[in-house]
């Protein structure tokens, strides 16, 4: 693909997603919080976590929204909790960002929650028992041309954070080849999520990359 094919592709994909921040412009950061601290805290996870891969811009935007509303329950709750819309029980502070990326349409989105007690982890056990209940992810409109279909996604993440749950989401968006990378991981009281996507094939070293320096900043 030339250059100039994949400046046009981009834009098309940007109108596309017009609801959705996929790199295409937006605020630099979408937080909210009850509790100020918290939020603090989650913001300077959120800076620390700026050594990207290379091709990765070093500004962040406004946090990944999902550019389509899931048929199905646990499909919902999975690009839900993924498009900074985490569960509100016990919820103590959310920040998220998302940064560009020199693939076509590329992205990263970056999402922590911090919650109260052990509901992080009662949160990310029922979003893993969501994941096994997606095998396939649609949009509700029929003929749209949206569809992915979910399948495992090995990162060699050991180790990282307590629990690490990881899929590939490959289909079309809109019509578009698209594919995307969901990784959810949990760190004590905090509920990581990161989005790696773009046209076509994503990168998923890049993922795991992604994925390490998030949780390890969460983590420390």
């Amino acid at each position: 693909m030339t250059r100039g094919m994949s400046f046009v592709v981009f834009v098309v994909l940007c109108g596309l997603l017009s609801s959705a921040v996929v790199g295409c412009g937006g605020e630099e950061k979408d937080a909210t919080a009850d509790r100020p601290a918290e939020l603090d805290r989650l913001r300077a996870v959120l800076s620390a976590a700026r050594d990207l891969p290379d091709g990765f811009s070093a500004r962040p935007r406004a946090g990944w929204r999902a550019p389509f509303k899931a048929v199905g329950e646990d499909c919902r709750l999975v690009l839900d909790v993924a498009g900074g819309r985490p569960p509100k029980r016990a919820l103590g502070a959310r920040a998220a960002v998302t940064y560009q990326g020199d693939g076509v349409g590329e992205l990263a989105g970056f999402g922590l929650a911090s919650y109260e007690g052990d509901d992080a982890a009662l949160h990310f056990g029922e979003l893993a028992e969501a994941l096994g209940g997606c095998p396939v992810v649609r949009a509700p409109v029929a003929g749209r041309g949206t569809a992915f279909r979910v399948s495992d996604l090995d990162l060699g993440l050991n180790g990282a954070g307590d629990e690490v749950r990881a899929r590939r989401l490959n289909g079309r968006l809109d019509g578009y080849p698209y594919e995307i990378h969901l990784v959810f991981a949990l760190s004590g009281h905090t509920l990581i999520s990161l989005v790696h996507a773009g046209m076509r094939k994503v990168d998923a070293t890049r993922t795991g990359q992604l994925a390490r320096l998030l949780v390890d900043e969460a983590g420390a």
